[in-house]
């Protein structure tokens, strides 16, 4: 849905200071700058609870965690995941 013409889907993700950092980017129409797609029931789309990506962040920050992103109209949009890594018990 928010690549209705095709595009590029990438994952890539990074592994540094006990902490992982998958990204999830696409090619698509990008965000809105004046949609909070963290408020819930707020959704782009024309179907959905707009419940997705709020629930979503309350999982990661209860893991400790965060989800962010980043944002250009026309470019695209990248989800961030960032979480830490648990030390080895010995």
């Amino acid at each position: 849905e928010a690549m209705p013409d095709g595009g590029t889907l990438t994952v890539r993700g990074s592994n540094s200071g006990g902490q992982i950092t998958p990204e999830v980017c696409d090619t698509g129409t990008g965000i809105p700058a004046d949609v909070d797609i963290f408020e819930p029931f707020i959704t782009t789309k024309p179907e959905g609870s707009g419940l997705g990506l709020p629930i979503v962040r309350q999982i990661l920050a209860g893991h400790g965690g965060s989800l962010t992103y980043r944002s250009e109209a026309g470019k695209g949009t990248t989800f961030i995941i960032s979480l830490s890594v648990p030390s080895p018990v010995h």
